[in-house]
């Protein structure tokens, strides 16, 4: 759970080591890829678009290493999907996509990784599958809303990181902003992708959801 598990940051380490030596990237800009990334991962704003959340779904990608198609692609759009975060703006994802491809450049990995990466994490910005020939894309976003899908215990203590990161915002603001929010993902048909996430998370995800609205003071009339 990303909001309380402990951060191991030996292992993150060696998932980017690791990663990185893969693709053939220079090994001093990766180095300070990686130290630019613990900074912005580190910032003391983030109360669950964090390291924790990184090492939640890197783990969620090795439980599903058999149905990845392309694991490189997919680890990169993990560590770059939120890089940027400001809850003060609009355009998180377009600007994380834009850090990433700066990112790759500067390790001198070949440009035919880039592309997908910024494609992935594009599609976060509305969590819909923006382009049919990345077959690991909606794998990736369901991996990324997996956290949906909790336990109620620590659903709500995802939902209460999220209410931290708009501490700023006034209680009747974030009661309406986060009760659309909700009511646009149970609008959906599914709120998941792939089959198996479907089977295993789908219903206790609406419960959780449905949840929130309720005491968000915005229940569904349905």
């Amino acid at each position: 759970m990303s909001t309380a598990t402990s951060i191991d940051h030996a292992w993150l380490q060696q998932k980017w080591q690791a990663l990185t030596a893969s693709v053939f990237a220079d090994p001093a800009a990766a180095d300070a890829v990686w130290a630019e990334l613990l900074r912005h991962y580190s910032e003391p704003k983030r109360k669950y678009h964090n390291l924790s959340h990184v090492s939640a779904l890197l783990r969620r990608a090795e439980q599903h290493q058999e149905q990845i198609r392309q694991k490189e692609m997919v680890e990169f759009a993990i560590w770059f999907h939120d890089v940027i975060y400001d809850t003060h703006l609009k355009d998180n994802e377009e600007r994380s996509a834009e850090w990433a491809r700066c990112a790759m450049i500067a390790m001198h990995i070949d440009e035919y990784h880039i592309p997908p990466v910024m494609e992935c994490i594009a599609a976060t910005a509305m969590h819909a599958v923006s382009s049919p020939e990345i077959p690991d894309l909606p794998l990736f976003l369901d991996m990324d809303l997996a956290i949906l899908g909790a336990d109620e215990d620590i659903y709500h203590a995802y939902s209460a990181a999220i209410r931290s990161e708009y501490a700023w915002v006034a209680e009747d603001d974030f009661r309406h902003g986060r009760g659309r929010v909700i009511e646009d993902f149970l609008e959906r048909p599914s709120l998941f992708y792939t089959p198996m996430m479907v089977a295993a998370l789908e219903a206790q995800a609406r419960h959780n959801l449905n949840t929130e609205l309720r005491e968000l003071g915005q229940a569904r009339s349905n």
